[in-house]
């Protein structure tokens, strides 16, 4: 499906639905659709495959550096660079402001939402809809919704499509736990009951929502619902892990000197993107990852962890793991000593707090030719949750499994659970293990708030306040909005 096709009648349609950008003068000049235009576009399943293209389309925009912003940069995955933005060091050092429009500027995601709000409305009004678009429609606004609690906690809530300009800018917001549950879950399981479908990478599939709704469990603490959704994914027998490095490097790797791949069969759910489709600089990957004067560098304390639990020199590996030969060889045919994951996720020829991410990119090209995907959910870390999910349901051997099915499949030594005896030192190992796997994915933040873990894992890092573990809002929505409060951690 090529996301920016068909559109536009769309677009005319949903003009609206810029209701929340920051400033008023966003939207003054939008003028209200008339409801003749709107009754002659919703009238067959061309009209309503068009509609959920253009909420997908949103999605890329309000993706393409907030998934990273949001759930990468404010864990213990990257330090600042000496050239870093006002705006970025402030995710690293944990000292937001509400002035950081790159990372609090909620303008895409509200379109995101408003395009999914009338998708909702309208496709019903179709005769012999195919009910999987309606689905789609529910998963991405309950995706959205679901990042805007994590993100804010409480936000403005709209679940219809905006008529009144004057009225509908000035919601208060609504309460997390409320949007949770009469909006995020709702939506997720009705996206279960409508999607059949499989295979498509880009599209939210059976696989992706039940990958979806053990997200949003796990931050809820339900781990029984979460196991039950991870192990219905499970059950499609539609994914598996890679088994070698080219593999797994290729799930990742868009470098337009080494090749485009992102392919595999661990890829469950991708935030696709295209030059021709989405312009130059698609993606924001490369900027943020690879720039050629980067603004991120992989964190000393990350890296020496990796080296520490994986040694990268013969006699610390063998004085590691005494019983267990490496398989893998470098370039000039001598054994590979350490974890490939760590070579192929780290800049060649860096020292320590010198090296940027290359899981995507290993080498420098424009990024004016940046479209690489997101990668939202692989099935190594659905496994990997899962094992955090048994785990704290009391079934440390299931977890140990788990782990040690992704740790074959990477060619590592497997872990013995009786250096784990409790809860807790298990679970440490199983944050570990996804913060090695899922390096530059955009989770390590939002595990460790699942978890409670931000404190243990950034103690000597940043001292932050329990109530900024939410973001702040953005400045200019207070102004525009004045029913609107500023978190308190905020507050001055």
């Amino acid at each position: 499906m090529r996301f920016n096709q068909s559109i536009q009648p769309f677009y005319l349609l949903s003009v609206l639905l810029l209701v929340l950008a920051a400033s008023c003068d966003d939207v003054i000049d939008e003028q209200p659709v008339s409801q003749t235009s709107d009754a002659q576009f919703w009238k067959n399943n061309g009209d309503a495959e068009s509609g959920v293209a253009a909420i997908y389309d949103a999605m890329q925009e309000t993706y393409r550096v907030k998934h990273y912003l949001w759930g990468e940069f404010r864990s213990d995955n990257f330090i600042a660079s000496d050239r870093v933005t006002v705006d970025y060091e402030e995710l690293v050092s944990n000292r937001l402001t509400q002035s950081n429009e790159s990372t609090l500027r909620w303008n895409d995601l509200y379109q995101m939402i408003g395009r999914a709000n009338l998708a909702i409305e309208k496709i019903p009004t179709i005769p012999n809809y195919t009910p999987g678009l309606l689905g789609q429609a529910h998963a991405l606004r309950a995706y959205a919704y679901f990042d805007a609690v994590r993100v804010w906690g409480g936000v403005p809530l709209y679940t219809e499509a905006v008529t009144n300009l004057d009225q509908d800018l000035n919601r208060p917001a609504t309460d997390g736990t409320t949007i949770l549950n009469e909006i995020v879950i709702p939506d997720m399981l009705e996206a279960e009951r409508l999607i059949t479908g499989s295979g498509n990478e880009f599209r939210f599939t059976k696989a992706a929502t039940y990958a979806f709704q053990a997200d949003v469990y796990t931050h809820l603490k339900d781990y029984a619902k979460a196991k039950e959704a991870l192990d219905k994914l499970i059950a499609l027998d539609d994914y598996e892990l890679v088994t070698d490095r080219e593999s797994w490097s290729r799930l990742f790797l868009n470098d337009l000197n080494l090749g485009t791949f992102q392919e595999g069969p661990e890829l469950i759910f991708s935030i696709r993107y295209d030059i021709l489709e989405d312009g130059n600089r698609a993606s924001g990957n490369y900027e943020l990852f690879f720039a050629g004067i980067p603004s991120f560098f992989i964190s000393p304390t990350l890296e020496r962890k990796w080296i520490e639990k994986f040694p990268i020199d013969s006699v610390g590996w063998y004085a590691k793991y005494p019983d267990f030969d490496p398989q893998e060889t470098d370039e000039f045919g001598n054994t590979l000593f350490g974890d490939w994951r760590y070579f192929e996720s780290r800049e060649e020829g860096r020292s320590i707090g010198e090296a940027r991410s290359a899981k995507y990119t290993k080498l420098n090209f424009s990024p004016n030719d940046d479209a690489t995907n997101i990668p939202v959910y692989r099935y190594a870390g659905v496994l990997l949750l899962k094992a955090l999910a048994e785990n704290r349901l009391g079934n440390p051997e299931v977890a140990i499994e788990l782990i040690n099915e992704v740790r074959t499949a990477r060619q590592l030594p497997l872990v013995d659970g009786a250096d784990y005896p409790d809860v807790e030192s298990l679970e440490d190992l199983i944050l570990d293990e996804r913060q090695l796997e899922l390096f530059s994915e955009g989770d390590r933040w939002w595990d460790l708030r699942a978890t409670d873990k931000v404190m243990q894992a950034l103690d000597t890092i940043a001292n932050i306040p329990q109530d900024q573990l939410v973001f702040p809002i953005y400045e200019k929505h207070l102004i525009d909005n004045p029913n609107l409060q500023q978190n308190p951690g905020y507050v001055n």
